[in-house]
């Protein structure tokens, strides 16, 4: 550097106090908490003056770590690595006339870098006229290298880390608020209540970018109308005790004033905590935790409080579709149990086979969803009997040919009661009422189909019927003893029976037995 130089460095540059922490060879020290600005420019000089102007400097309570790059090639090399740049002072002219014009395109472009402030800073302004350059090129300021005093690049440094703040701000609120959108959906997916909770606290962790050691707790309760809310899904400190009361999980401090929560229905931060208490008009509460909050910045709580309120709309539907759901298997039993009362059938006939329809499919490996979807169907599987007249169904003795084609009838007749409903509940139980008859061996009824071309649902209510009639007294029969049901179902291996449903049902007989003992 000339003495000239030197001498106009010297009446310009003003020293801010230096704070060794915050110091460290290209600025801050704590490059975590610290402003990243990239110096582009070809001369040696520029970089050196610049980081003597810049020596100290602080911004919002943050430090700067400078980075430096002298050719086009450099440049794409940091910024790849280093995506949070917060301002460039770029240089015009380096390899070609045009270098800094044509990275300006590739930042805005290329990266879709629209936050990162762009000063261009020249030495040759007759090679990228200001008004020109301004009005073509997206940047957001334009100074000849004579004109950028240590006074005048403190100002622009100052008010472009300011916007850089704001333009962060903005996008990171827009994308908490996209992220809880796509959180809430993913959320509601799930129709259990423990796996509705543990995709709240996923999803909120995704959101907040909560790693192991973000040193933030989650719980999320759950609580039935009139009992003590129970913790569904936890993590940090609450990891493992699931299952637990909330006197037995949350601090006392929480607890203690649980019944204010719940009577107020509030959400708020208390300190280093966040709790919000939502509760439905049917009794039903949702509680969600965070402690460790003190590592959150106010975007963070803002979105905190969004989501919480979004998950309370979504905890409401679960319940609603909960009630619906438990509704629909209310009315479908009772159905079932009228049609079987007509023919004289055991008490819980109906419920007993939709249990082992249910244990059979999760055996076998079908989806938890399909299991329940069978387990609330299967009761219907004989309403066709509905008309079937009473002195056939209750007939002591051995039917008649005639008689015999008549009950047949019955599963075509439940199947064109339950087809007509798009209902996935609706559209199950038809398949079940066709085809709980049908044999693997192609001998059974109203279809005759065989093997494989016997819907699995088909072949598992069969199994389920067929077990619980010879476990239970009928008109025109005594309970077979376990020995002889389990004789028959062997021999039939392959006949009536899938053989591979057969062997499910054999290797787990007990839990199947344990149905019966529930279901006198």
């Amino acid at each position: 550097m000339d003495v000239k130089s030197k001498e106009i460095l010297e009446d310009h540059l003003v020293f801010a106090e230096e704070n060794d922490e915050l110091i460290c060879k290209e600025g801050s020290k704590d490059k975590k908490n610290s402003w990243k600005i990239l110096i582009v420019d070809d001369e040696e000089e520029v970089h050196e003056i610049t980081r003597i102007t810049l020596r100290g400097y602080l911004f919002e309570d943050k430090g700067v770590e400078l980075l430096s790059a002298y050719c086009e090639k450099d440049v794409k090399i940091i910024l790849k690595k280093e995506p949070d740049v917060a301002l460039i002072l770029l240089d015009v002219v380096m390899e070609q006339d045009d270098t800094g014009l044509f990275l300006v395109e590739y930042i805005r472009k290329k990266l879709n870098n629209s936050c990162v402030r762009i000063v261009l800073r020249t030495g040759q302004p007759g090679k990228a006229p200001e008004q020109e350059v301004i009005a073509k090129y997206d940047i957001n300021d334009y100074k000849t290298k004579p004109e950028l005093t240590a006074q005048k690049l403190f100002t622009t440094v100052t008010s472009c880390l300011r916007a850089y703040g704001s333009l962060k701000t903005i996008e990171r609120n827009s994308k908490g608020l996209e992220a809880i959108i796509r959180s809430t959906a993913e959320v509601f997916k799930n129709q259990s209540f423990p796996k509705f909770a543990s995709s709240v606290l996923l999803q909120l962790q995704q959101i907040l970018c909560l790693d192991s050691g973000s040193g933030v707790d989650t719980a999320y309760f759950i609580g039935m109308p009139d009992s003590l809310p129970v913790l569904m899904a936890g993590t940090g400190r609450f990891n493992g005790m699931t299952g637990n009361r909330l006197d037995e999980s949350m601090p006392r401090t929480i607890a203690k004033n649980f019944e204010k929560f719940i009577k107020s229905g509030r959400e708020t931060f208390l300190d280093d905590e966040y709790v919000g208490v939502f509760k439905n008009r049917d009794g039903f509460c949702s509680i969600l935790y965070l402690n460790g909050c003190n590592n959150l910045s106010g975007i963070d709580r803002a979105l905190v409080r969004i989501y919480a309120n979004n998950i309370a709309i979504g905890f409401d539907n679960i319940s609603l579709a909960r009630e619906i759901i438990n509704t629909q298997k209310e009315v479908i039993l009772t159905l079932g149990e009228i049609v079987e009362t007509r023919s004289q059938e055991t008490a819980h006939h109906v419920t007993r086979v939709a249990e082992i329809c249910y244990l059979l499919a999760k055996k076998y490996g079908m989806d938890e969803k399909i299991c329940e979807i069978l387990r609330l169907a299967s009761p219907m599987h004989d309403v066709g009997k509905i008309g079937v007249p009473e002195a056939i169904l209750n007939k002591p003795g051995k039917l008649t040919d005639d008689e015999f084609k008549i009950i047949q009838q019955h599963a075509k007749t439940g199947y064109e009661i339950l087809r007509k409903s798009n209902r996935s509940i609706m559209q199950t139980a038809a398949i079940v009422a066709l085809q709980h008859h049908e044999r693997w061996d192609g001998k059974g009824y109203p279809q005759g189909l065989c093997g494989e071309s016997i819907h699995i649902l088909g072949r598992i209510a069969a199994i389920a019927d067929v077990f619980d009639a010879l476990s239970h007294k009928r008109c025109y029969k005594e309970a077979w003893h376990m020995d002889k049901i389990i004789g028959l179902f062997k021999s039939e291996s392959g006949k009536h029976f899938d053989a591979g449903l057969v062997d499910i049902f054999l290797l787990n007989i007990k839990e199947f037995e344990g149905i019966n003992r529930r279901f006198p």
